[in-house]
């Protein structure tokens, strides 16, 4: 049984459609997302329109897609939004469709999952912290040790991760569309039988996402240089 794991699009269609070909190219057995269509970039109908057709997807809500429906619903502040992560939501209002719309209500804050008696749990932050919690490469694992799962998956670092604590895995498979550790996205292929897991990163039309921004007039200059960490001849 293989499971393709991926997280944290945000919108970049650009890199997805590269992230999209590439699982289909492991033929998994189900393809498991941990968050985060919505926030930083513009093309969320477009994504979810090839989420629809994924056979054996399952996913959860991420903290972006919990603040876009929120600010939907009139709640939080749009000014606010906008100021720290662009005009992305902002956009989509006008032309999320309903059906795309009612794909992000009809997604939960976490799944429990049984596969091959392997008990798995699908969380975008963490088990305590659904949402808005980050569990990075580096962070302590300990109260982790409280849950018996034999997997978890993880998203909202934008960086990969596989670590272990009392025969418990947790995999973060990485941003498909903002990642912080590389300018290249990434996503995860687990093999339930051989228990091995391998981060695979795509290459993509960067400049192409980053003509989008321009063309928004985005003030945060950050929307830009993310997509540029690590990238040869970038400072």
């Amino acid at each position: 049984m293989k499971l393709c794991i991926f997280s944290d699009i945000h919108g970049n269609a650009y890199a997805f459609e590269k992230i999209i070909a590439s699982m289909k190219k492991e033929k998994p057995d189900r393809y498991i997302f941990c968050g985060d269509i919505c926030g930083y970039y513009y093309n969320q109908n477009k994504i979810i329109d090839s989420l629809y057709h994924l056979k054996n997807f399952i996913g959860v809500l991420g903290n972006h897609d919990k603040l876009f429906l929120d600010m939907f619903n009139g709640l939080g502040s749009e000014k606010d939004y906008v100021m720290k992560y662009g005009n992305s939501n902002r956009l989509l209002f006008d032309k999320i469709t309903d059906k795309n719309l009612g794909f992000l209500q009809e997604l939960k804050e976490q799944e429990i999952l049984n596969i091959e008696n392997n008990k798995i749990a699908i969380f975008h932050g963490s088990p305590w912290n659904a949402l808005n919690d980050y569990v990075y490469p580096d962070s302590p694992l300990e109260r982790f040790a409280e849950y018996e799962y034999d997997f978890i998956f993880l998203g909202n670092t934008h960086y990969p991760m596989d670590r272990q604590i009392n025969g418990l895995r947790i995999i973060n498979p990485g941003s498909c569309g903002q990642p912080r550790d590389s300018y290249l996205p990434s996503y995860a292929v687990l093999d339930l039988e051989s228990r091995k897991t391998k981060i695979i990163r795509v290459n993509y039309n960067c400049e192409a996402l980053i003509s989008e921004i321009q063309g928004n007039n985005e003030k945060n200059r950050y929307l830009i240089d993310i997509l540029l960490r690590g990238k040869p001849g970038r400072i």
